[in-house]
């Protein structure tokens, strides 16, 4: 056991007094990504799982934005439980205490590789036609959390999402999300693999959220995530980064070609 290198790990980054409900407590980044710090009890937040994104406030105040396990007990102990949007507030005592804990959270999770801008599908006629509730109750306030840009497309008609994804400026965008069955997923992946720059164009990182009547791809993704499928989960995954190579087959029908 490397225990130099696990020291290493929980050496902190950044270290402070902050005001936490009017009291002065230490909060603590450490190396390995966990924000340390006392409120009515001890918690600990693991950045890269746990963190979505943090906002300063008025009054010099820092929001973490955060997505935790409902239960009881210290924060990253006890058995799983349901996932709920929670916020931390805590006050620096002073501006360049203000400024130093924006940096290093800011440089800490631009280095976790997350999407910064998505172009997002909605199938409205899918499943249940349920995808744009999910996608405004259950995904939206995710991704404001995570501070991530989204440009929204709610598909019209059988190929429109096809249509897009041919044709569309790759450079604007870091990933695709399909709120959606499976279905829109391959009208995605054939417009990518449709343009003249497909060998690039696949590389484009796709999401899911489960909102159609079948969601296959999402659930086997999920799984190899260790993660149970739910449209939670799976916006999670999306912010987090979280990646999954798979291969493409091709059918030939006469002159048609599907991937």
């Amino acid at each position: 056991m490397d225990q130099g290198g696990q020291l290493d790990n929980l050496s902190p980054i950044l270290s402070d007094q902050v005001l936490v409900n009017g009291t002065a407590v230490p909060l603590t980044l450490t190396r390995d990504g966990r924000l340390r710090f006392l409120g009515q009890r001890q918690r600990c937040l693991a950045v890269e799982k746990e963190v979505l994104g943090f906002a300063v406030e008025e009054g010099s105040r820092i929001r973490i934005k955060a997505v935790v396990e409902e239960r009881e007990g210290i924060c990253c102990c006890g058995n799983r439980g349901d996932l709920v949007r929670e916020s931390f507030v805590f006050e620096p005592l002073s501006e360049d205490s203000l400024a130093l804990w924006s940096q290093k959270l800011r440089d800490y999770i631009d280095s976790l590789g997350r999407p910064k801008r998505l172009l997002i599908f909605l199938n409205p006629f899918g499943g249940k036609k349920s995808a744009t509730k999910i996608f405004s109750e259950d995904v939206k306030p995710y991704l404001e959390d995570a501070d991530i840009q989204i440009t929204v497309i709610e598909t019209k008609y059988q190929l429109h999402a096809k249509e897009v994804a041919k044709t569309m400026d790759l450079s604007k965008y870091d990933g695709i999300v399909c709120v959606s069955g499976d279905g829109i997923l391959v009208e995605v992946v054939n417009g990518l693999l449709e343009r003249e720059d497909w060998s690039a164009a696949i590389n484009m990182p796709i999401g899911m959220v489960p909102a159609g009547t079948g969601n296959g791809m999402v659930k086997s993704l999920l799984h190899a995530a260790g993660e149970p499928c739910c449209v939670s989960n799976a916006i999670l995954a999306v912010i987090r980064g979280y990646k999954h190579s798979l291969d493409v087959a091709t059918i030939s029908q006469g002159k048609t070609r599907f991937f």
